[in-house]
């Protein structure tokens, strides 16, 4: 990694002007960081064995972030953590840890339980049905289930459930055992007497425990005596009420008339009576009540409240289908007063009624009661008016509707897979007996959050579809059945997006001297010639080796709190990740697949040199769930060394985490004690790369590693069966104090040439413990210059290794002197650099970014000569430029032009009252000729003391008038003190030459100059200064 930084620092060094300077502080940033990678250490490492969960319903692979592997992982041992979702199924899933030949598996440890941390297992859903309970009902009822799955019918090993209460004044125990297929079972537990006896409410706890089932009519033993406190798991407390009147309901018939029903279940045969309440307010005097019933249901008598106040009269009248009661009540006497108030309620009348025997059939069954009131002074609206009441008729004292899940949590993996996730749920009925009863007719169910959880219609499951938009804790779905209400609550863990995708290397480089079999990318492969050419054939239709990857698909998963907050609970903690790669694996693929593949939706092969990227779609709505992009460059990294871990043995340790009782770490190392005759011993290879990398040999194809290994020995190890990438051999014997083994990496054979080829990589494992005096022998860095006396290799050149004079396939190494090695191996050397130039480089491809920085770099460079041109010419045009005399000198500040506007007369006029009073010898005279040549200037001298300027005049005139003019005057600084030979007052005077002999002459005019000889010498005044 630090080299493809350097790398990319060194490219994107600047050129131009500072480009020497830059470039020296990228060269000091690339020590600096050369420094950093220095003490970089590799990348961890472990034991490629692979661990797997054997009979688990679901489950998971997990990781913290940017610890994988665990910390504890090293060349010899790997560790790996499991998340169990779904409870134990009949059998306990078992952990199996394998590396071929070897392998061991042992049985998950049963789940931690709270308050007490002791081990469980089994899965049990414990669910109270009375929240209090009576003298007239002492019993407490809860139902017991066994969550994850459905139970046969049959002999089995289901256990029993042990309810003990625990109040002031005692206990009480009673056990049920668990009944296929439902599996579970409903604990009647009867509260003495005695414990209702305080006169007021109390509380009991109740717990319970789990106990193996005992032969016998009810399969459960009588129990212990000791503290259930100890070992119990809570379930929850009762109240126990001295008293408590029968449950109803109260519904208006009108505003004076109120009806009042009991709100339990009745039982055929059984009598019952519904009361009707009338206000006081009340002053009517006849009152009819009309009562519709169903076959099967009758009125037997109209009972009054107060027979000295009102009487009653029943009317029946039987139809086909219905029977019709007429109740007609009269006032007996007047009311005397009342204090309270009006609208209070007092019971009026009592209705009776009577349920015929063996209407239900077994099932629970409504009969609808149609009330109908009519009186005097009733509002029109009302006497229209009719209520239905219907009346629950079972058989069974039904006393609680409970929904029994295989599971109470849920991960949501829809929106990876598209497969929605499904539980189901069965509907059960707890009767006074503690029988169970599962309904699956007439059933109601509604989620209370659909954006979380769904119901199907049928009421037989919940499930997510992938369309949710998050999760939630506790997410409620209500049930109903009759006139029973339950509620089950779940929780529903939702992705976290986008996805995180791990790669081992995210930039892969070619590996030299590292050839395989087919042809180059984008090169067509050579023909055939003749038999003699097969070899270079060969080797010119082999590819150029790119590193590989492996490649992890990461999500976290979380839920929202109840109250709809925005702080999240993540499954296992917010460091955790779900290792998806194999949900997501088939909806992976590269961008660009011909810079690099994935195969097998775990190992990333780069093909060519370009950039790309990772992209896992959502197979829903099609947009991207995660991505990671990547390089292929064709920058050569080197494979330093062979790191060699031997395998005669697997070992096995399963421990329980305590973020989740689901969560399971396995721990699984190498054994590598010393082997006994003709011991299969399996070798661990990682290949460590000079880009400070590793890589496990399993990333690479079989057929693309040739790898030998050899014994100093003779005789002492032999090839194994060949399985994959995994290097094995046979120890034939070994001594007391360890054999070591020498391994090396080569080409395969259809792309090697030549009989000596220096190996790209090897390697020394030690089979057993190296003797203590003596250190390690050093790694050999060809076969060359090792010494070992046999070798077995696999990668196309298998041979069968032996003694030192027994098959051919055995090589006698380190027999040759020390100058023969070193000859040889330069010989290789330039073997291999030809083959290197033989070789058909495959084409670079330009790529589309490429070929937009290409493009942006060409605009640069053009703007750049466009402006170094733009300045030449600016430079070229202005240097012969000569400032105005002004500005010779660099301390004169800029002088100032003003346009003025004017007649001629005004002119003249301030200029002569500028000059001084007396004329001056020979510079005040103002000459003029009447017949000059058109041409004229006007001097004017500054007075004394003043700023001297120089004013130049142009005028012109026409024959007989004036004209107005535009004067130009420069004001500008008096200029230092000159020599002597110059006067120090003279001005600064610009001329201007004006044309004109009338001009000339209008001129001397005004000046008064009118003799023809002062004229004349004034223009040649003019002319020899001119």
């Amino acid at each position: 990694m630090c080299a493809r930084m350097a790398g990319r620092a060194a490219a994107a060094a600047p050129r131009g002007p500072r480009g020497p300077w830059l470039c020296l502080l990228v060269a000091l940033a690339l020590d600096i960081v050369r420094v950093v990678c220095d003490q970089e250490p590799l990348d961890p490492i472990y034991l490629p064995a692979t661990l797997e969960l054997l009979d688990a319903p679901e489950h998971f692979r997990v990781q913290r972030v940017g610890h994988y592997p665990p910390a504890n992982s090293s060349l010899g041992s790997r560790s790996e953590t499991f998340l169990l979702l779904q409870p134990w199924p009949r059998a306990q899933p078992l952990l199996r840890a394998s590396y071929p030949p070897y392998a061991t598996q042992q049985v998950v440890p049963p789940r931690v339980t709270e308050p007490h941390q002791r081990p469980v297992p089994w899965d049990v859903r414990a669910v109270s049905v009375e929240a209090a309970v009576t003298p007239a009902e002492p019993h407490a009822r809860v139902l017991f289930h066994l969550k994850g799955q459905d139970w046969p019918p049959g002999p089995g090993s289901l256990p029993c459930a042990r309810l003990h209460a625990i109040h002031p004044a005692g206990t009480a125990h009673r056990a049920c055992r668990f009944q296929p297929s439902l599996g579970a079972c409903v604990v009647e537990l009867e509260f003495p007497s005695h414990w209702f006896s305080r006169g007021s409410a109390t509380r009991a706890e109740l717990a319970y425990t789990l106990e193996p089932a005992a032969e016998g009519p009810g399969g459960c033993g009588p129990g212990g005596e000791e503290d259930p406190r100890e070992q119990a798991l809570p379930v929850g407390d009762v109240e126990l009420r001295p008293a408590d009147p029968p449950p109803y309901q109260e519904v208006p018939l009108d505003e004076a008339v109120t009806l009042r029903v009991p709100d339990v279940p009745v039982r055929p045969g059984q009598l019952f009576s519904a009361t009707l309440l009338l206000r006081h307010n009340f002053t009517a005097g006849v009152l009819t009540l009309r009562i519709k019933v169903k076959k099967g249901l009758h009125v037997t008598a109209a009972r009054p409240a107060q027979p000295t106040l009102w009487t009653a009269k029943l009317d029946r009248f039987k139809g086909s289908k219905h029977h019709t009661t007429l109740i007609t009540c009269h006032r007996a006497g007047p009311t005397g007063p009342d204090p309270s108030s009006p609208l209070e309620l007092s019971e009026f009348l009592w209705v009776d009624f009577l349920v015929e025997n063996g209407t239900s059939g077994g099932v629970a069954v409504t009969r609808p009661v149609t009330w109908q009131l009519e009186y005097p002074g009733q509002a029109p609206e009302a006497e229209k008016d009719k209520m239905v009441w219907e009346i629950l008729v079972s058989e069974r004292d039904v006393r609680a509707l409970v929904p029994l899940a295989k599971t109470e949590e849920l991960v949501n993996t829809a929106p990876l897979t598209g497969v929605p996730r499904r539980v189901p749920v069965r509907l059960v009925t707890v009767d006074s007996a503690g029988a169970l009863v599962e309904v699956t007719e007439h059933i109601g169910c509604e989620s209370a959050n659909t954006q979380v959880l769904q119901v199907s219609e049928a009421c037989d499951a919940v499930f997510v579809a992938g369309k949710e938009s998050w999760g939630a804790r506790g997410v409620r779905v209500d049930f109903w059945w009759r006139r029973l209400r339950a509620s089950l609550r779940l929780t529903v863990w939702a992705p976290l997006l986008p996805l995180r995708i791990e790669l081992t290397d995210t930039t892969l480089e070619q590996v030299r001297g590292w050839r395989v079999p087919g042809p180059a990318e984008g090169a067509a492969e050579p023909e055939a010639a003749a038999a003699v050419e097969e070899a270079e054939r060969r080797a010119r239709g082999c590819r150029l080796q790119y590193q590989r990857a492996g490649v992890r698909f990461l999500a976290a998963f979380a839920a929202r709190p109840l109250d709809g907050g925005r702080r999240l609970t993540h499954l296992l903690g917010p460091d955790w990740l779900l290792d998806v790669s194999h949900l997501v694996a088939p909806h992976a693929h590269v961008l660009d697949p011909r810079v690099a593949s994935l195969e097998g939706g775990r190992v990333l092969v780069g093909r060519e040199p370009g950039v790309t990227s990772i992209e896992v779609r959502s197979p829903l709505s099609d947009s991207i769930l995660g991505e990671q992009a990547l390089a292929v460059t064709d920058d050569k990294v080197s494979v330093l060394e062979l790191q060699v871990q031997p395998v005669m043995g697997i070992s096995l340790a399963l421990s329980r985490g305590t973020a989740h009782p689901g969560e399971v770490t396995a721990t699984c190392w190498a054994q590598s004690a010393l082997p006994a005759p003709k011991q299969e011993v399996a070798l661990s290879l990682w290949l460590s790369f000079s880009d400070h990398t590793l890589a496990p040999a399993e990333l690479y194809d079989h057929r693309d590693l040739g790898l030998s290994v050899s014994a100093e020995e003779p005789g002492a190890i032999l090839p194994a069966e060949e399985r994959g990438a995994q290097l094995r051999v046979v120890v034939s014997g070994a001594g007391t104090e360890g054999l070591p083994l020498h391994v090396a990496l080569h080409p395969p054979e259809l792309c090697r040439r030549g009989r000596h080829r220096v190996p790209l990589a090897s390697g020394t494992a030690w089979l057993g413990v190296p003797p203590a005096p003596t250190p390690a022998p050093a790694r050999p860095s060809s076969p060359a210059r090792s010494s070992p006396a046999t070798e077995a290799s696999i990668g196309g050149e298998r041979r069968a290794a032996g003694s030192a004079g027994g098959n051919g396939g055995v090589r006698a190494k380190f027999e040759r002197a020390e100058e023969e090695a070193r000859e040889e191996e330069a010989e290789a050397r330039e073997e291999e650099e030809e083959e290197e130039e033989e070789m058909v480089p495959a084409p670079q491809r330009v790529t589309d970014l490429e070929l937009g920085m290409y493009a942006l770099l060409g605009i640069f460079c053009l703007a750049i000569v466009i402006f170094l041109v733009n300045g030449v010419v600016f430079v070229l045009r202005y240097q012969r430029k000569e400032p105005p005399d002004s500005a010779t000198d660099p301390a004169s500040p800029q002088p100032h032009n003003w346009v003025w506007l004017g007649t001629d007369q005004e002119e003249l006029s301030r200029q002569l009252d500028r000059q001084s009073p007396g004329p001056p010898k020979g510079d005040g005279s103002c000459p003029c000729e009447s017949r000059g040549v058109g041409e004229a200037l006007t001097l004017t001298q500054a007075p004394a003391g003043a700023t001297t300027s120089s004013l130049s005049t142009l005028a012109r005139k026409e024959a007989g008038g004036r004209r107005k003019r535009v004067e130009f005057v420069t004001f500008a600084p008096a200029p230092p003190v000159q020599p002597p030979e110059e006067p120090v007052g003279a001005p600064a005077v610009q001329s201007i030459l004006v044309a004109g002999e009338e001009d000339i002459r209008w001129v001397c005019e005004d000046m008064g100059l009118k003799d023809p000889e002062e004229l004349r010498s004034y223009m040649e005044r003019i002319r020899g200064s001119s």
